[in-house]
């Protein structure tokens, strides 16, 4: 059993330095419910490791399908496949995969025009590998499918409703290229509930100041004041607000997966870009939270092949082509 160090979390899960929880990931595999997990646990057997020692004293057929289905678990792991764990772990699990693959992790946000079906993206930012990227519409918006092709596990805050689905529309893809881990069903599992900003106060961690009360509607009054009266101060506080919820994103996962905060303090917003004088009209966001009763079921995502951007772009190509044609 990994030796935990330190203190524990608000949802109990002791803090780690080596991401080894993975290991101890039971709840998926055939015929383990809470009650033979405790049993498991009452014999000592709380890893992999431990399952595959004792295979050759497993006396009934659900062992031995525990024992092949841990194997494929450990062979998964050595090979750095985290589209495994995202499709297999149980979702009481899945903070386990931002334990072992936090380094690993993009966290990423979207602004849009609107909540319309029609409203396009207008910002999109991620953190990865340690800073800030940034892609504009108008601008460097494509930009995105190329962070997309070196990315190994993309994170989000209720993405799987929202900005997958908007980013899959608004290039065309039919699939991400990498897996994609929902931090809202994550912290669901933990016992939290309401939106990101909700859970960052509860874990007492506090925004800048200047965007303490600044919400996705005015963010989509700020593009049109940057689209319309090319108002440099309002395209700089959208951006500025978008990397915040990226950054109080990752502080969340951080905390999420059991590892020892490490993205706190001012120096930790220091990644953002420079205040501006500018205000913008808002009131405090309502205190009422999105219904997490019931989390989606979602089927695995079909394998891309081949040269994945060159192909999107391609159908890109086409579609702008037939498009000209048609004017």
């Amino acid at each position: 059993m990994p030796r935990r160090t330190g203190f524990s979390t608000a949802s109990g899960h002791a803090c780690i330095d080596d991401g080894t929880l993975i290991t101890e990931a039971l709840q998926h595999c055939t015929g383990i419910g809470p009650i033979r997990l405790a049993q498991l646990h009452a014999a000592g057997l709380r890893t992999w490791s431990d399952i595959l020692r004792c295979e050759a004293q497993s006396a009934f057929h659900w062992q031995e399908q525990l024992a092949k289905e841990v194997r494929q678990c450990a062979q998964a792991l050595a090979a750095n496949d985290v589209r495994f764990f995202v499709e297999r772990l149980a979702p009481q699990d899945k903070w386990r995969i931002l334990g072992h693959f936090f380094e690993q992790t993009t966290f990423f946000d979207i602004e849009t025009t609107g909540l319309d079906y029609d409203a396009t993206i207008t910002v999109i930012i991620c953190w990865h590998k340690g800073r800030l990227h940034t892609f504009i519409e108008h601008e460097n918006l494509d930009d995105f499918l190329d962070l997309l092709d070196d990315i190994t596990l993309l994170a989000s805050f209720n993405g799987s409703s929202f900005d997958v689905p908007r980013v899959l529309e608004s290039f065309h893809l039919p699939e991400l290229p990498c897996p994609h881990l929902d931090l809202r069903w994550v912290g669901y599992h933990q016992g939290y509930s309401g939106g990101l900003k909700e859970i960052a106060a509860s874990m007492r961690i506090e925004r800048p100041d200047d965007l303490q009360f600044v919400n996705g509607d005015d963010a989509v009054r700020l593009w049109s004041m940057w689209l319309r009266h090319r108002n440099a101060n309002s395209r700089q506080m959208l951006i500025r607000y978008c990397a915040a919820d990226v950054l109080l994103l990752t502080a969340v996962a951080e905390r999420l997966a059991g590892r020892k905060p490490q993205l706190i303090g001012s120096a930790f917003w220091k990644h953002l870009p420079d205040r501006v004088s500018f205000r913008v009209q808002s009131t405090p966001p309502a205190t009422t939270s999105p219904n997490v009763d019931h989390p989606p079921q979602h089927g695995k995502p079909p394998q891309p092949s081949g040269n994945f951007l060159q192909r999107i772009r391609g159908q890109r190509d086409l579609l702008s082509r037939l498009s000209k044609r048609r004017k």
